[in-house]
């Protein structure tokens, strides 16, 4: 008769090797888990400031605590108003899209949960760079031959974009006028789509922020807001507008808009492009100096008799100053 031992670990048993779970699909199942928590810390601590009176309420030591479990995002050095968001696989920082604006960071952290929710854990597309970057890592972490793949032209395959199209800003560019122009028409665009999306609440429920009309839309009729007119509005004017949109269409054409201004480059902007070239010389003409009744006349545009000049190479006005020391008119650089 045979005698029945006792199993030490109570009839559990592991996965045969052939049946267990690969490295590459560990490591997204955590990637996953980890961009969960890092959403669940940016919605319950960082969407909303808290004063220092709440920060000692909850105590310094477990706040830093927190953050820290926040793998996948950080603060900017640059500024707190810009967020660092990281592309995590395998416990290593794989991608940085530096300096997100607050506004856009939970879009990036969506796009990276879709990123890693699609990679397929049995045959990853190598020929996407990320994902490629993301094997490798896998590989180093388990002594695995690492692949090494002739990538694609992003014109022959479409490239999943782990942030969902989400850029960071470039927060060492010269301010110049058009940059100014631009962080207004991009705040008064976040508006009028935050607006948009409140027109069906009541007005009993709506926040108070949304008394001020958005600047660009309107409704096309008095009585019915199922149309409505959009307007490119820029530099303090509405440069261009189309009338009489279909209201499912509208909030399109607003997101639209907004990534048309997103994508202007301030430092060299395509003055070929007949939309880009009316914004330039709207600017131009809202910012021409000399312009209030008490300035003086040395202020003005060198054409009116003044000194001041536009730069085409910064896209600013040049202007000079009155030394009052001096008592007397400093004229701007040239060639600036």
């Amino acid at each position: 008769m045979n005698k029945k031992y006792k199993d030490p670990f109570g009839g559990v048993h592991g996965e045969s090797s052939n049946n267990a779970p690969s490295p590459f699909k560990i490591d997204k199942e955590e990637a996953i888990r980890e961009i969960n928590k890092s959403l669940d810390i940016w919605d319950t601590k960082k969407v909303v400031k808290k004063t220092f009176l709440q920060k000692l309420r909850e105590g310094k030591s477990r706040q830093n605590k927190e953050e820290l479990k926040a793998v996948h995002w950080s603060y900017s050095k640059e500024s707190k108003d810009y967020v660092n968001v990281n592309l995590v696989w395998s416990k290593k920082i794989i991608r940085i899209l530096s300096n997100v604006p607050l506004k856009q960071v939970r879009v990036a952290l969506n796009g990276l949960k879709a990123f890693y929710s699609q990679i397929s854990s049995i045959k990853p597309d190598l020929a996407n760079p990320d994902i490629l970057a993301c094997y490798n890592a896998t590989a180093e972490n388990y002594n695995l031959e690492k692949k090494e793949v002739n990538l694609k032209d992003s014109i022959d395959v479409e490239i999943l974009d782990p942030f969902a199209g989400v850029q960071g800003e470039d927060l060492n560019i010269i301010f110049n006028n058009l940059s100014v122009d631009k962080i207004k028409a991009i705040d008064d665009l976040d508006y009028s789509v935050e607006y948009f999306d409140q027109m069906s609440v009541s007005n009993f429920k709506k926040d108070m922020k949304f008394i001020k009309k958005p600047k660009n839309f309107n409704l096309s009729y008095k009585t019915s807001d199922e149309y409505v007119d959009v307007y490119l509005f820029w530099a303090g004017k509405t440069l261009k507008s189309i009338k009489r949109v279909e209201k499912k269409r509208a909030r399109v054409a607003l997101v639209s808009l907004r990534g048309f201004i997103k994508s202007l480059n301030t430092q060299r902007p395509d003055l070929s492009d007949p939309n880009v070239k009316l914004m330039y010389e709207a600017t131009k003409i809202k910012h021409t100096p000399g312009s209030s009744k008490n300035s003086r006349l040395e202020l003005k545009p060198n054409d009116e008799g003044g000194k001041s000049y536009w730069s085409y190479k910064t896209h600013r006005w040049i202007t000079g100053r009155y030394d009052k020391k001096l008592k007397r008119f400093i004229e701007p650089k040239k060639n600036l």
